[in-house]
């Protein structure tokens, strides 16, 4: 059997079951945004980290070094932020080809740094070394939150408001246009690029969420709305309806699908990297929430229902109801081409 067939969700679920060694004080480990372990009975420890690798998930000649090393550590944070935490140290790891040069790795580390600061995150150290074609770089984040305000992707309950602190296709858009070379330089094509290589990791919407006590689950859109979703839905053991006429889709959206000829609809379900937080909520805590966050200035907007029977499905504008099947981003099973 080749990865190709089960792709990288199905050899997590393969090796995931080998990661529990000594479960004393682990709350959640493999198959979430962060594992999560008790430091005591007030407060957990959350751990991730990401690989970013040239050619896979990036180019070098589509933004300036500091860019990069700002989206770099935004992807992390964004997983600390969906399990409702704050961030707190991270260590960076990096491997460099010959033909990189001490300014690229400045302006490089000037933006990861600046990131940092943004958060209040340390950069407490990772390592270094030498790569023979492409740039890797590894991130791993450390955050903390309060034992009572962890979310996680497995609590969704039926009857829960599914919704997003976000809009979710410009950064998949915003890759087309890289992909494609486009120079098209209209307010909306740069807003959409800017989406995919600069994202905000949402950690005020994080901890409003965590804080809430009214967030049953939560998950920050890395690999497509629908997928992501299908990740709470397999986890919690529950379905789920979207309401399409309830999906946020922008102006700079609908213009880069009209230069495109693509439909809106495919970013918005099926794109990735958005690192809006996706979320079940309760249903009668629902309402006075969307004033709250209305007045901090985060942004809520229920797009579904969890539902008890198994699967997604999308109401269309016409009331027509169809099967969503995921179609997110899927490592070793889709082939990008950079």
């Amino acid at each position: 059997m080749k990865l190709s067939e089960i792709g990288e969700f199905g050899f997590i679920d393969r090796i995931a079951p080998l990661g529990l060694i000594r479960p004393h004080n682990v709350i959640r480990g493999i198959g979430d945004d962060c594992a999560v372990t008790k430091i005591d009975d007030n407060a957990c420890l959350l751990v991730t980290t990401d690989l970013l690798i040239e050619r896979v998930h990036f180019m070098r000649s589509w933004g300036p070094a500091n860019i990069l090393g700002r989206k770099s550590l935004a992807v992390n944070i964004s997983d600390i932020a969906a399990c409702g935490g704050v961030p707190q140290d991270a260590f960076v790891s990096i491997g460099v080809p010959d033909d990189v040069d001490l300014a690229w790795l400045d302006g490089f580390y000037a933006g990861l740094a600046g990131l940092a600061r943004e958060y209040s995150v340390n950069l407490l150290g990772g390592d270094t070394t030498r790569s023979l074609t492409d740039i890797v770089i590894n991130i791993a984040i450390t955050g903390i939150v309060a034992s009572d305000e962890v979310l996680l992707r497995k609590t969704a309950r039926p009857g829960n408001i599914i919704a997003l602190t976000g809009p979710t296709g410009l950064a998949a858009a915003g890759c087309e246009l890289l992909l494609r070379g486009e120079n098209a330089l209209e307010p909306w094509a740069e807003a959409l690029k800017a989406a995919h290589l600069d994202p905000r990791p949402h950690v005020p919407e994080g901890r409003y969420l965590a804080k809430s006590h009214a967030c049953t689950a939560a998950i920050d859109i890395s690999d497509g709305l629908s997928s992501d979703l299908s990740h709470i839905c397999k986890q919690s053991g529950v379905g789920a309806l979207i309401f399409e006429e309830k999906l946020p889709i922008n102006h700079a959206l609908r213009e880069a699908a009209s230069h495109l000829g693509r439909d809106p609809l495919e970013w918005v379900l099926h794109g990735g990297e958005d690192y809006a937080l996706l979320t079940s909520l309760n249903q009668d805590a629902f309402p006075s929430m969307e004033v709250a966050v209305a007045e901090r200035g985060i942004k809520l907007v229920a797009i579904g229902v969890v539902q008890e029977a198994p699967g997604i499905r999308l109401q269309r504008r016409s009331g027509h109801e169809e099967i969503l099947v995921p179609g997110g981003w899927n490592h070793f099973v889709e082939r990008r081409e950079i």
